[in-house]
């Protein structure tokens, strides 16, 4: 990897000296149909009433209104073990909840309290503070002190940019590396990432390595057109070939500590522009067929379809025959169709649907250059995966903000269902749900769903999320709802019922010798942890084939992260690396989710306080039991 200069800048300025601004021609691959789409696609009758014309270039900032409309330890507590050998059937199930407030039942004391008795899980930050000299020891508490801080947090960004203004970036960069960069960061060398990988192993936990460079759509946006748009796609273009490089370059370092994960930034791969264009139909289609479910039976009808729902999609107007579509999206002839039936015909793996999201002139809506840039999308997202799988390494696909998450969404849903298939051995593709979302559970229900129609492995990575402010001050300033929950109490009630949700279902598979669907429990809140565990057990989950895992971030919990380690239960850490400014936003998110919960920090900092006296006044310590 680069050092003197960030790997993405490099290989774009080595791309840039080499050949045209132009992606590589083996990403210019079309995308590939589901067995049901290309069944659906197998008519020719005309859809659409005129061809599609090119739209002019608009920037994402004039849209404002749019977005509103473990045989763990736990077989020692009687666990028994079963083979997961038999691939799981994938018969047409029940409807997928579309009203409002439906989603699967789950566990029924999912969101209890939990209970009085014995604690399964038994964190002990000497487990993790063992491996740590005195001199980082110093450093962490520092940091952790620094993060208890809630004013120096908010106002590190301020401070960040006024030292870049008086050219003392030198100075405030070199705190942070020795700083925030050591202890939640891998590195930025090859040498150095995978040592820290190795070092985790060796204490029983897993790896996921995550290049943690960030895109967002930029603040200056403006609109563009003729040359001058041409030249700035061609530039995203080939930073997300530099980007999907680099990716490369994780999955080699991956692979070297057995059964590791790495991470997958979806926005690394395309334009966000492009990102933010493609995914802007999906909230007014959404809300349009909820509309048109009148009964809130989760489904509609032709007439309600061609009425409500088609009308809701940039280019439904242009829809010549709307029973064809209808009879595209009605796969089983029935005369009613759900929201996943919609999901699975009109997303933009179907080429015969792309015409619906063009723009028909105004800011709704994708261009048509859109379309070439979501197949090279796809196919850099396709290219890293198959890398993965050659290697061994499983892949999470990140969540991040709603305004792209559409489209991230299903660019992870193509990708399990070309690659979760062929037993639990080949689960190499899961995708990441923020349960601060309002939608999330319904969402992880409809994908469950999804993969039952289409035949693959649903693999779910949950998390709370990390984008809590910035979501919630975009909703307020361009007039849309927000999409995140109203108080954390929401949230944990969310997460702990989608928990609750997958480990039944993962349950039910293993009585049934299928194979399960996946769950990654990514928490650092000890009572979801806590929670899971004992539904493990009352479950009777078997976890040697890791159908659950839990994941905490680098150099945040480790005292629970070290204690399901030490319990044998699948366990893993979140390994980002990269250059300082490539990861200085992911630093500083990391600063501001430890200050919100400032009473958990305080007591890290209190436990390696502890220790380090501890050590300088040379008392010892009970063994570990």
């Amino acid at each position: 990897m680069p050092t003197s200069a960030s790997p993405v800048v490099a290989a774009v300025t080595r791309l840039n000296a080499t050949q045209p601004l132009r992606p590589f021609v083996a990403y210019a691959q079309p995308s590939r149909l589901s067995f049901i789409q290309a069944r659906r696609a197998a008519s020719s009758a005309a859809l659409y009433s005129r061809a599609a014309g090119p739209s002019p270039a608009h920037s994402p900032r004039a849209v404002s209104g749019v977005h509103g409309k473990a045989a763990v330890s736990l077989a020692a507590r009687g666990l028994s073990a079963s083979a997961l050998t038999r691939a799981a059937a994938a018969p047409r199930g029940a409807p997928a909840a579309a009203a409002k407030d439906s989603v699967a039942p789950a566990v029924a004391d999912a969101t209890s309290s939990v209970g009085s008795g014995e604690r399964l899980l038994q964190p002990d930050a000497s487990l993790a503070l063992d491996q740590q000299s005195v001199g980082k020891l110093l450093t962490v508490w520092m940091v952790y002190q620094a993060c208890g801080s809630t004013k120096l947090v908010q106002m590190a960004p301020k401070i960040l940019k006024l030292f870049e203004k008086l050219r003392l970036s030198w100075l405030s960069n070199a705190v942070v590396r020795r700083t925030f960069f050591a202890w939640f960061c891998a590195g930025e060398k090859e040498r150095e990432i995978v040592h820290a990988m190795r070092r985790l192993k060796e204490s029983g936990i897993g790896s996921i390595l995550d290049f943690s460079a960030e895109a967002d759509l930029p603040e200056d946006a403006t609109t563009a057109g003729g040359d001058l748009a041409e030249a700035a796609r061609a530039h995203a273009n080939v930073k997300a070939d530099a980007f999907a490089k680099e990716y490369f370059h994780g999955m080699h370092m991956a692979s070297q500590v057995p059964h590791a994960f790495a991470a997958l930034k979806i926005t690394g791969l395309a334009d966000p522009e492009v990102l933010y264009r493609l995914s802007m139909p999906h909230q007014p289609l959404r809300d349009a067929f909820l509309a048109a479910d009148h009964d809130n039976d989760g489904r509609v009808d032709y007439t309600q379809f061609k009425d409500t729902v088609l009308p809701a999609m940039p280019g439904g107007a242009r829809v010549a025959s709307p029973s064809g579509m209808f009879s595209m999206v009605d796969a089983n002839g029935d005369g009613q169709v759900d929201w996943v039936d919609i999901q699975m015909a009109l997303g933009m793996d179907n080429p015969l649907a792309r015409p619906l999201y063009l723009s028909d002139g105004g800011a709704y809506g994708a261009l048509e250059s859109d379309f070439e840039d979501y197949e090279r999308m796809v196919a850099r997202a396709r290219a890293v995966v198959q890398q993965a799988a050659e290697k061994g390494v499983r892949v999470m696909i990140d969540a991040e903000h709603t305004y792209f998450q559409p489209m991230i969404d299903h660019v992870a849903l193509v990708m399990q269902r070309e690659f979760n298939t062929g037993g639990s051995s080949q689960t190499l593709v899961y995708n990441t749900y923020q349960m601060y979302r309002t939608d999330a559970l319904q969402r992880m229900t409809d994908d469950y769903e999804r993969g039952v129609r289409e035949g693959w492995r649903f693999a779910a990575k949950m998390v709370r999320g990390a984008y809590m402010e910035l979501e919630r001050g975009r909703a307020a300033s361009l007039g849309y709802a927000s999409p995140i929950n109203p108080t954390l109490e929401a949230t944990h009630a969310l997460y702990d019922r989608g928990a609750a949700q997958l480990l039944d279902r993962i349950a039910t598979a293993q009585r049934e010798g299928a194979v399960p669907p996946a769950l990654f429990v990514a928490t650092h809140n000890n009572e979801s942890i806590e929670r899971v565990l004992q539904q493990l057990q009352s479950l009777q989950i078997d976890t040697s084939a890791e159908p659950v895992m839990f994941g905490q971030l680098l150099g945040m919990q480790d005292a629970t992260s070290y204690a399901l380690a030490k319990a044998n239960i699948p366990i893993y850490k979140y390994v980002p690396y990269g250059t300082l400014d490539e990861v200085m936003p992911y630093l500083i998110r990391r600063a501001q989710e430890n200050s919100a919960v400032a009473g958990a920090i305080r007591s890290e900092a209190a436990q390696v306080m502890a220790e380090i006296r501890r050590r300088m006044l040379g008392r010892t310590r009970r063994a570990h039991s």
